[in-house]
């Protein structure tokens, strides 16, 4: 009875910590919930197609997770993997919400799979690079898709290309509502303004993007549009625009600029959007601009970071020497450079040990010998950088990046090393199995499905 009342506190404090206290929420939990009305539009607009390549996208993220676990109980990656890091099955379903009603499932599969990959392994090793590892994989997407000519469809399985598109070749404007309803080609998770909107607020509300970004970015559309006189309602209701620029461009953990020039990288961003709508480049605008714009904030950050140090390094104070010589004997050069010892006068009993510390025929161990002679704090800096060379993980054999691409790729061996190594329990080893025979069922199910049209 007590595990129900307390089952049941828990429940009723829910609601208050998604809506009253969305703030601890973590990033993770806020963007799974964001996520959850695209995912529902996308189903229920293109049904089928949209329900496969979520599902393979889904699975494909719990593979990455398991290889993630895996190799942390066999091989202990290093601690930076997976820092600010987006979970592998949050980053499953926003990749997936850009794909293509025709996009094959290996694309899929490859997609989300290279995503965790940088997002996790890479990407927490490049510190001044604002540059989302999402923009760079829906680069790719477009670089596979284009020779394929895998387009857009309607709910009713008819090619047609996106709106943006058709506004560039014909001229026609659709209308703004059925953009904001999601009744036009697209995405499978970002067709619908309506929903995409919807998990920006509650994202903007959680505190986990950056309004100044969405504004910005909706501001330059606005001002380009009035400038080329076009209507600026059908503009502004491209789903996938607002999916690049509330999801992917304006989350908090990516951003590297101070909160006063979100607006500005932004407006920016959404200027440049609209000149590459003029030159029809369609729906794949919005994230061309973004790349753009963010490889050249890198750049200045870059700069800017090579500035300071090459400013920090030349105000740094020369550093004041000492030197200790006797008038009543010559220099001797072993001693020239020492600190100078004061004269305060030590006890019998500690005459020796001192005497010993500055003589000059010491004979020389088998260990590791540091330079005592300078700051002490040197000496440590020392210890600490002989550690970090002699560390477990230092070998060119031990690569994290090559463990975990053959973890991904040999599941047997995978699983081979999970019932051979003995830390692991043995719930868990039944759990990595179960997993991977479901993984192996689901792949021949959607071979069957293909096959059988």
């Amino acid at each position: 009875m007590l595990d129900v009342r307390q089952l049941w506190r828990a429940l009723r404090g829910v609601p208050q910590l998604l809506l009253v206290q969305p703030e601890q929420l973590s990033y993770d939990l806020a963007y799974a919930l964001a996520l959850l009305p695209l995912v529902i539009a996308g189903i229920v607009f293109f049904l089928q197609d949209a329900l496969l390549l979520f599902a393979i996208s889904f699975l494909s993220g719990i593979v990455c997770l398991l290889a993630l676990q895996l190799a942390r109980l066999t091989f202990g990656l290093p601690a930076w993997v997976g820092f600010k890091a987006t979970n592998p099955l949050v980053a499953s379903m926003l990749i997936a919400c850009f794909f293509s009603p025709r996009t094959p499932a290996w694309i899929g599969a490859s997609m989300v799979i290279l995503f965790i990959v940088i997002d996790t392994v890479l990407w927490p090793q490049l510190r001044r690079v604002m540059i989302h590892p999402a923009l760079i994989v829906f680069g790719i997407l477009y670089l596979i898709e284009m020779p394929l000519h895998i387009g857009y469809v309607v709910f009713d399985a008819r090619h047609l290309d996106d709106p943006l598109l058709l506004w560039y070749k014909y001229a026609t404007v659709i209308d703004p509502v059925k953009l904001y309803v999601g009744n036009a080609p697209g995405p499978i998770g970002a067709t619908s303004a309506a929903a995409v909107l919807l998990g920006v607020t509650y994202l903007w509300y959680t505190r986990k993007i950056s309004l100044g970004v969405v504004v910005g970015f909706l501001c330059g559309v606005t001002a380009a549009a009035i400038a080329i006189r076009s209507d600026v309602g059908f503009q502004l209701a491209s789903g996938p625009s607002l999916f690049l620029a509330g999801y992917i461009a304006a989350d908090r953990r990516r951003l590297l600029l101070p909160e006063r020039f979100t607006f500005a990288f932004g407006l920016v961003a959404g200027v440049g959007t609209m000149i590459l709508r003029w030159y029809g480049n369609g729906q794949q605008a919005a994230w061309q601009a973004l790349l753009l714009v963010s490889a050249l904030v890198t750049l200045v950050l870059l700069v800017q970071d090579l500035l300071r140090r090459r400013a920090r390094w030349a105000n740094r104070p020369a550093p004041l020497r000492t030197l200790a010589v006797d008038s009543a004997e010559p220099p001797d050069p072993h001693r020239l450079w020492a600190p100078v010892r004061s004269d305060v006068r030590q006890p019998v009993m500690a005459a020796s040990p001192v005497s010993t510390a500055y003589s000059r025929g010491a004979s020389s161990s088998s260990v590791r010998s540091y330079d005592t002679q300078s700051d002490p704090h040197d000496m440590v800096r020392q210890m600490r950088s002989a550690a970090k060379r002699g560390g477990p993980l230092s070998g060119g054999a031990q690569n994290p990046v090559i463990l975990l691409a053959a973890l991904l790729i040999i599941n047997p061996v995978g699983l081979w090393l999970t019932w051979t190594e003995r830390s692991i329990s043995r719930q868990m080893r039944v759990l990595l199995s179960a997993v991977s025979v479901l993984w192996y069922l689901g792949v021949a199910g959607f071979v069957f499905a293909l096959t059988h049209r």
